[in-house]
């Protein structure tokens, strides 16, 4: 057989059969990927007795013509219908008996609202009918639709017939659509392949990078997992393009991702794909913009009365993504805002489409980890369909991403306004929000039993079965860990039921949103939202979540917290091939590689810099401390000494990073009274909350290089100038980074030493240290970018002259100096006397 292309059932009919408004009013919960949805499904099919035929696998080849001159093309069509069985339906006595697919469709919404099966549904089991029709040569065939309502279990069917003529021509009909999109996807790719043989690295190699490009053409050969630590200088970025591009080539893979943590970092592999470009690579990339960056509203409203680019999207999408696709390689943010105004579409959701077609997407961790923003056309089904590769850009951060991703709060104040909210226009709703807050009751009197008995956390016996009240050093936070929290959930699953009936009937009856509710509509789809993430990692909950309740004044808040997200990140990244994850700091990497879902069987490479360690002069200031016990005015005066000792040997540009806010503000108090501004000396200080053209203004001042004067930035740790920005050629001449980057001492993190100690690691080491460490690595980092920079790393605490942060240093650390804040000017002015 010659060349083809694959295609699900339901991704086939979404795609062609598509039409009408734009309108996230509408999306309906998770409701596919929710195992709640999958148990009902085999609930019905067990029930539906033994002559029914469950998860019965269909396909059926498509002929292709006209698509170049290797052979035959088809289009394989593939799914699993419900279920089949032969028989007649009760519920329609003017049926008798016949061979009839099923199709099971689990909701949220009120079935006695439904006048008939929703047309995408229909259109899916009928492409079943169709292939079982033909392959079992039937001169008819029936389509019955199954709802099942995941709150009450209640059961509505609709049943249509066919003649085996009918259904052929209904299905040719559909084929004849999509053809013309596989038939261009075919010829594409000879072109790409074509390109991709011929194509050679593009640059001399560097010192190490033939070897790094090795491991990862090597890992895709054999489909596991590398997790790579390379530090700047070592070219990893085409290091890791470059062997999946010519594994793709060579039809080991189908199709690339890169994803990162910031813009950025994926700007970073959009620059790649351009040199590749230059150098005779055909390439069809794509660009995944966060949708409120992206959109051209002046506020983001997806819905037809909001925005004029909703309405009628879907009946323009399909013209728009084909004019994109035949013309255009790079598909960049600038190209998809020009094609999405052109064909009044969303650009957001032309991006999404045109990565059906793309053979590398570029996009934040969540389109591939987060439940709630993964990109489901091409991960809800598992691995199998394609064979994608995962490049994982600055994976250090993702290990606390992936945290936040899997878990999901409710507060109990928020549910009780909105329930304020609705009570005149929505009542039943307003009914079941007040069941949903008398949920909350049980736990609003565990903290008054525990406040009344003095919050000591072994006073178990004071609480019901199955809590237990914790509060954190110094007693700065109280929280109740409880084993279950079933009953909220139920509570919050009929909530969810009543305001998709809501949603369901405006759009049924009305096509817009009630007047009386325009008022609220912000609020309703908020706490939708908000209803709608908690009940996903709900259903996802494993034995690696903790779950617990926090009280903020009145509010009482329920957290679902993924303590450990190994598992589902493992789950993840196994839908692809294989997959890179990288970074600078990845130290320990056995840290990294335990909690971001790696195995025995999995790879592990430490590269070395290519840049010489001599050109970086690292010292440790040992009679400073950024403990917590140990801050005072004394403390940050001898600080702000240390700083200026060590950044007045030199002028030039440098960063000082602090653990936080409040303790930046106490060191500049000081900083500034001994040595004030003027003109050998500027300040540049990170303020909370700073808009973008802020950022970019701070950032700007330093592309300046300054011989005869200093520019002293003051951020935070951890913070958004200490990793990602790329300041090269004297541009940034030194980091000063005062403390360990500990977090924040708080109910999480104590959560999380508990969970690490009780399974026999070093819980410590966990909640605080490894990612502390990794922060001021990522500072540390900002200094040295090129073979030909020098540059000053200072690092001010007493505690980096212990074993357990030694260990973790980078093999780039071993030239370190110890010294303290007096003696620092000299050392650091003969540094510079050796370079300048």
């Amino acid at each position: 057989m010659g060349k083809e292309i694959r295609i699900s059932v339901r991704d086939l009919v979404e795609f062609v059969l598509r039409a009408g408004d734009l309108d996230e009013r509408s999306a309906g919960a998770p409701e596919d990927v929710m195992l709640e949805g999958a148990r009902m499904h085999r609930k019905l099919q067990r029930e539906a007795g033994p002559d029914y035929m469950a998860e019965v696998p269909l396909s059926v080849y498509y002929p292709l013509p006209d698509c170049g001159e290797d052979g035959d093309a088809f289009v394989l069509v593939e799914g699993r219908a419900d279920g089949v069985f032969l028989g007649c339906d009760p519920e329609n006595p003017i049926f008798g008996e016949a061979w009839t697919i099923d199709e099971i469709k689990t909701t949220y919404r009120k079935l006695s609202k439904m006048k008939g099966p929703e047309p995408v549904h229909l259109a899916q089991a009928k492409c079943y009918a169709y292939i079982y029709c033909v392959q079992n040569q039937l001169d008819t065939v029936r389509v019955r639709m199954t709802y099942c309502s995941l709150v009450t279990q209640e059961i509505r069917r609709f049943t249509q017939e066919y003649t085996a003529q009918q259904i052929t021509e209904w299905f040719e009909g559909l084929m004849k659509e999509y053809s013309k999109w596989a038939g261009m996807e075919i010829r594409w790719e000879k072109v790409r392949n074509e390109s991709l043989s011929a194509l050679a690295f593009p640059f001399p190699y560097r010192e190490g990078q033939r070897e790094l490009a090795v491991h990862v053409y090597h890992t895709i050969c054999h489909g596991r997992k590398l997790f790579l630590e390379a530090p700047t200088g070592t070219g990893k970025t085409i290091s890791a393009v470059f062997p999946s591009l010519k594994a793709i080539g060579e039809g080991k893979a189908d199709r690339l991702f890169y994803f990162t943590a910031k813009t950025v970092t994926g700007q970073v592999a959009l620059e790649t794909f351009s040199i590749l470009r230059r150098k005779g690579l055909r390439l069809k990339s794509v660009q995944l913009t966060a949708k409120d960056r992206i959109c051209p509203m002046e506020k983001r409203a997806c819905n037809p009365d909001e925005c004029p680019r909703a309405k009628g999207h879907y009946d323009r999408v399909n013209t728009a993504l084909f004019d994109l696709l035949t013309r255009e390689e790079d598909l960049q943010r600038t190209t998809l805002e020009k094609y999405g105004e052109q064909y009044n579409v969303c650009p957001f959701e032309l991006g999404l489409d045109a990565s059906l077609f793309a053979d590398a997407i570029v996009g934040d961790y969540n389109y591939l980890f987060d439940p709630r923003a993964k990109l489901k056309r091409f991960f809800a089904e598992g691995k199998g369909k394609y064979r994608y590769l995962f490049l994982i850009d600055e994976a250090h951060n993702l290990v606390d991403r992936g945290r936040e991703m899997f878990s999901a709060s409710l507060s109990k104040e928020e549910m009780k306004n909105f329930r304020s909210a609705v009570r005149e226009v929505y009542p039943a709703l307003w009914k079941r929000l007040g069941k949903l807050i008398s949920a909350f009751k049980p736990y609003k009197e565990t903290f008054e039993i525990g406040a009344e008995s003095g919050f000591i956390p072994e006073a178990e016996s004071e609480t019901p079965a199955g809590m237990q009240l914790m509060q954190t050093p110094g007693g700065r936070e109280r929280v109740l860990l409880v084993e279950e929290i079933d009953a909220l959930a139920d509570a919050a699953y009929k909530v969810m039921e009543e305001m998709q009936s809501v949603l369901q009937e405006q759009r049924r009856e009305t096509g817009t949103v009630d007047a009386a509710a325009s008022p609220i509509q912000e609020n309703f789809m908020n706490a939708y939202f908000a209803l709608s993430r908690f009940l996903t990692a709900y259903e996802g909950m494993d034995g690696e979540y903790q779950i617990y309740i926090q009280k903020y004044g009145r509010d009482l808040e329920a957290r679902l917290f993924c303590v450990d997200p190994s598992v589902k990140l493992a789950q993840c990244l196994d839908k692809g091939e294989a997959g890179v994850l990288f970074s600078a700091t990845f130290l320990p990497i056995r840290y990294y590689k335990r909690l971001l879902g790696g195995t025995d069987e999995d790879y592990e490479v430490y590269a070395r810099s290519s840049f010489d360690p001599g050109r970086l002069g690292l010292f440790i200031a040992g009679d400073v401390t950024s403990r917590y016990r140990m801050r005072g005015a004394e403390q940050y005066g001898k600080i702000a000494s240390c700083i200026y000792n060590a950044v007045s040997q030199r002028h030039g540009n440098y960063m000082i990073f602090f653990p936080s806010y409040s303790f930046l503000e106490q060191v500049l108090e000081q900083y500034a009274a001994l040595y004030p501004e003027d003109e050998e000396t500027a300040f540049a200080v990170q303020r909370p909350q700073m808009t973008e053209e802020e950022r970019k203004d701070f950032l700007d001042r330093f592309e300046e290089v300054r011989d005869d004067k200093s520019l002293l930035g003051f951020c935070v740790l951890g913070g958004i100038f200490s990793e990602g920005i790329d300041l090269r050629q004297d541009r940034l001449i030194g980091a000063v980074i005062v403390g360990t980057g500990f977090p924040q001492v708080c109910a999480e993190r104590e959560i999380l030493k508990r969970y690490f100690d009780g399974r026999g690691e070093n819980g410590f080491d966990y909640a605080y240290r490894y990612p502390g460490m990794n922060k001021v690595l990522q500072a540390a980092g900002r200094v040295i970018r090129t073979a030909d920079d020098v540059g000053l790393v200072v690092l001010m605490d007493e505690r980096f002259r212990t074993s357990a942060y030694r260990r973790i240093f980078p093999a780039e650390w071993s030239g370190n100096r110890i010294t303290d804040s007096h003696e620092i000017g000299d050392k650091v002015s003969r540094f510079w006397d050796e370079w300048l």
